[in-house]
């Protein structure tokens, strides 16, 4: 049976694939992810020079904006390149906007999330390499069913009007579940990875691959931080 992504980021690339002898590396992809990361943390070291900025209207504004240069950066390969940046310096934005504000509330919480999505990620990388957890169709169909029944739990609760209540039980546990799964879908961005490499995609497409794991780290963080911040609340 032929494995295909549950994510549509990488599924989009896959599907509009092109061989090429300047095939796309590991260590392109690598690089390129890691670049994206080095944007999105600079943009938001500025922001905390620049907090007299912060409004909801900007916050909601970069939010668009970065959801869709995702729409572009993965329907056009020529100018995913651009678009991924763009990506990356909406989220830095977003994501300094949501760490300092909490920052400021709960000392620490910024490390001890960034840290703790690093380990994450070097821990999924292991476990990816070792061959431990299988990535098949099964696989990828339970994470398909885990992320929408998380999605109709988290909806359930806005129009019940649970969300504003972080310390109740059904809150906590749909927090812990939606880190899981973030962190688990960081094993179909490897696996997609994976085949496009060795199917020999043209060079290029290490910037879409690029956005599609950039996007699950930037989701991974903010469960993190959710997370976090929700035991910091109940401690104090």
């Amino acid at each position: 049976m032929r494995f295909r992504s549950s994510n549509p980021i990488l599924r989009n690339a896959e599907r509009n694939v092109m061989v090429s002898e300047n095939a796309v590396t590991y260590s392109s992809v690598a690089f390129k992810t890691i670049f994206l990361v080095f944007i999105t943390a600079l943009v938001a070291y500025l922001m905390y020079f620049q907090l007299q900025l912060f409004s909801i209207g900007y916050l909601i504004g970069a939010m668009i904006i970065g959801f869709i240069s995702v729409i572009v950066g993965t329907r056009s390969v020529r100018l995913a390149p651009y678009f991924a940046v763009l990506y990356a310096a909406c989220e830095g934005i977003v994501l300094g906007m949501i760490t300092i504000l909490l920052e400021s509330y709960y000392p620490g919480i910024a490390f001890t999330a960034i840290s703790t999505t690093l380990i994450v990620l070097f821990i999924m990388m292991l476990l990816y390499s070792t061959n431990i957890i299988k990535v098949n169709q099964k696989f990828a169909s339970f994470m398909v069913v885990a992320l929408i029944s998380i999605i109709m739990m988290s909806i359930f609760m806005l129009i019940t009007g649970l969300m504003g209540g972080a310390n109740t039980g059904l809150y906590i546990g749909i927090a812990v579940l939606s880190t899981i799964i973030a962190a688990l879908y960081l094993f179909m961005d490897f696996e997609n990875i994976k085949r496009c490499v060795e199917m020999g995609a043209d060079t290029r497409y290490g910037w879409v691959l690029s956005l599609g794991l950039m996007v699950t780290l930037v989701w991974l963080y903010v469960e993190i931080l959710r997370l976090l911040a929700i035991f910091a609340r109940r401690n104090n």
